[in-house]
């Protein structure tokens, strides 16, 4: 197609973040005439993955305070030494903004198998969560158990705050059961720390610290209620297994949520999809059920319907900018080790995960843990030899930094890891949850992900309602494909 103008659509898609592919995905068999664009040169969107001479452009572009998904943007290279090793070719990284756990019982696995995507895809384990705590002068790192076994051979609890552990540990396999639910109505507005005190016995900081590992909270642990942190961690150890043994969760190779955004399009595309990068829509008008958009150079198209983020939709900008409400601080680093005491294998003869958590406990009331993903070069984001870690706070740059760098005192490594490559930015994340994501009736408003660690899903959940109101199909047909003729599975354009 030499050019777009004045051409006429039944979806235009805005954005190629992970919402939007996921919404283009599940249109692929509809039969409608799609246009999906991104201002981006780029697929994924918020949740891009970049190379290092991408990040650089990147950071160059949100080094400042507008009002926008990410800013304050901050890249740091520090000198060469002898001995510390060296940065591999710009492409050999592929840094992901916006790092996801997706837990094995997340809907999104399901619908990706169904939607016939999966084989596109490699997915790998997520292994072991730890915690670095420190006390005076000395930094210890410590692996959460993740069973009955794991939590009797922990050295640091004595055996009355082990018994009372597995206590609250039973409490969380069944919370949402018919014999727990006036317990849980007892529990749920308590800050965890007292629940598992008063309830459970448990008057041991060093059993607590765990468990707001695996519940990976943004805010102090006062505020951190059992409401909050029971179902999370009823979700990773209900997802302990599912895929094998040893492990809960899993992460996309080769640059996260952005590689599964790239195959989302891909599938859209073999169903007739167009696809425009570097092209985004400068503004709209809508009325007798038609919008009309002018796009990035002036091109005029018209829709039946228009869908993207807020940070995608020129209409939405203004009541973003008031909505900016969620803001977390970020680090990546390139590490020179491997790290490869965080990625024991899961169970004996069980896989080599790529990918850990670390909870790094940050003494005083005032500030959270910071929480630290750990991705080896397994995940192809790096390579050999090196590793990435997402570190994210709310707070301030200077948080996460004192993190890593307990991190790289607490790991056995000799000599100590060096940060070989870092970049700071914020994150800001527009709240609107109790909202209708699709309440306009030919411009339909997809939430952001949130600044969760874990991918939630009702990210899918809103992508249906979407396909929903585009389609008027029921939802028992989202996202189930058969295979197409004469292909396995989607095949690349």
């Amino acid at each position: 197609m030499d050019t777009l103008d004045n051409t006429d659509w039944d979806v235009v898609i805005s954005g190629t973040g992970l919402p939007q592919s996921l919404l283009a995905l599940s249109l692929s068999r509809s039969g409608k005439k799609i246009l999906h664009v991104d201002r981006n040169d780029y697929y994924g969107g918020d949740e891009a993955a970049l190379s290092l001479s991408e990040a650089e452009e990147w950071a160059k572009k949100h080094a400042g305070e507008a009002s926008a998904t990410y800013t304050n943007a901050i890249l740091t290279q520090p000198d060469a030494q002898e001995g510390r090793g060296k940065l591999g070719f710009s492409r050999a990284y592929s840094l992901a903004l916006a790092p996801h756990l997706i837990y094995a019982r997340s809907s999104l696995l399901p619908a990706i198998v169904s939607s016939r995507t999966h084989s596109q895809l490699d997915f790998q384990a997520v292994g072991s969560w730890f915690t670095v705590t420190t006390e005076g002068s000395l930094t210890r790192l410590t692996r959460v158990p993740s069973g009955r076994e794991d939590v009797f051979r922990e050295d640091s609890l004595d055996l009355r705050a082990k018994r009372s552990l597995m206590k609250f540990l039973r409490f969380v396999a069944s919370y949402d059961g018919e014999d727990e639910q006036q317990r849980m109505q007892e529990l749920k507005d308590l800050p965890l720390a007292v629940a598992l005190k008063d309830h459970f016995g448990m008057n041991s900081v060093t059993a607590v610290t765990p468990l707001l590992a695996l519940a990976l909270p943004t805010v102090v642990e006062a505020n951190t209620t059992a409401g909050f942190a029971v179902p999370r961690i009823a979700r990773h150890l209900r997802s302990i297994g599912m895929f094998g043994p040893g492990f809960s969760a899993v992460l996309p190779k080769w640059g996260g949520l952005a590689e599964i955004s790239q195959v989302a399009c891909r599938a859209c595309a073999v169903g007739g999809g167009v696809y425009v990068l570097g092209k985004g829509i400068e503004s709209q008008t809508a009325g007798d059920g038609t919008v009309h958009l002018e796009l990035t150079g002036g091109e005029k198209v018209t829709t039946k319907w228009l869908v993207g983020t807020a940070s995608d939709l020129p209409s939405t900008l203004g009541s973003r900018t008031r909505a900016l409400k969620e803001d977390m601080a970020k680090g990546i680093y390139i590490i020179s080790s491997p790290f490869t005491s965080l990625f024991p294998p899961t169970s004996e003869g069980g896989v080599t995960p790529a990918g850990a958590v670390v909870w790094v406990d940050i003494p005083g009331p005032s500030t959270p843990g910071v929480r630290i993903l750990v991705h080896s070069s397994e995940s192809g984001e790096c390579p050999a030899g090196q590793c990435v870690l997402y570190a994210s706070v709310r707070g301030d740059f200077e948080v996460i930094d004192n993190a890593v760098n307990s991190l790289l005192e607490s790991v056995s490594d000799q000599p100590r890891p060096s940060i070989l490559w870092q970049m700071h930015y914020r994150h800001h994340v527009q709240v609107d949850k109790g909202a209708d994501p699709g309440s306009d009736k030919s411009t339909l408003v997809l939430p952001s992900l949130s600044i969760d660690l874990v991918l939630e899903d009702e990210v899918l959940e809103n992508v249906r309602i979407m396909w929903q109101k585009i389609t008027g199909d029921s939802a028992e047909s989202f996202m189930e494909f058969e295979a197409r003729e004469g292909a396995e599975d989607e095949e690349a354009v």
